[in-house]
Formats: C-alpha cells, structure tokens, sequence
C-alpha cells in the first residue's frame, strides 16, 4: 500500500508542473491568436467603414484596446500575465487609416515564457508577421 502511494505520489508531483507549463504556453498561443484576429478586424472594420482604426496596447494596464475614428473602444482585450511588451518595442499602436493601410511601420516585441515573439507591421495594406 505503501509501495503504491510513493508511486501515485511520484507521477503526480512530475505531472503538475509539466501541466502548468502546458497551459501557460496555450494561453499564450490563444493570446497571439485572437490578437492577430483582432489586428485584421480593425483593418476591416476601418475598410468597410471609411473610418480610422487604432490599436493601443496599454503596458501599465496589460491589455490592448482597439478604437475606430480615434474615440470609440471596440474592443479591450488583457494580455496574460507571462506575455508583456518590451521596451525594445519601436511601436505601441497599430493605426489604420479610412482605406486600411498602415500608417507606421515598426515592431511589436512580446516577452513570453519560451523566449521572445516578434509580430512585424509592414506599410502598405497592412500586412502583420508574427516570428519567435
């Protein structure tokens, strides 16, 4: 009986922290997901519209926000606790002019658990490269 505790106890103990690690390196993946998705709403949204649309991203706060015609909040997303901007950054927002093209080009620059991920905004149409 004893035999089989140290044994259950051992599985446990190799499982949860590797499980921890797991979810962590998901949430970050669905973070960058839905932060791409949202990067090609707001461009659609300023297309369709003939309106501006921007995305700031808020590092005191941990959460990005997207507006159209520079007043209204769309959308206020939070980042995950193990995903932050680092200075490194040359930008802190996505601005989309009334056709959807870019107006600045420049790189967003995330720490997360598994090392650095770039995402790149080109000119032009708006073009978003993610890279690790």
């Amino acid at each position: 009986m004893l035999l089989v505790l140290t044994v259950l106890m051992t599985i446990v103990s190799i499982l949860i922290p590797s499980y921890q690690a797991f979810t962590t390196q998901k949430e970050e993946q669905q973070f960058f997901n839905i932060l791409q998705q949202d990067i090609y709403f707001a461009q659609s949204q300023s297309y369709s519209l003939g309106k501006t649309a921007k995305i700031i991203f808020r590092e005191e706060k941990g959460t990005y926000e997207i507006f159209t015609d520079l007043q209204m909040v769309v959308v206020s997303r939070k980042m995950p606790v193990s995903v932050s901007l680092k200075k490194t950054s040359n930008l802190t927002e996505i601005y989309f002019n009334s056709n959807g093209s870019v107006v600045q080009s420049g790189t967003f620059r995330f720490a997360t658990s598994r090392g650095e991920k770039a995402l790149v905004v080109h000119l032009g149409r708006g073009r978003v490269v993610f890279s690790e």
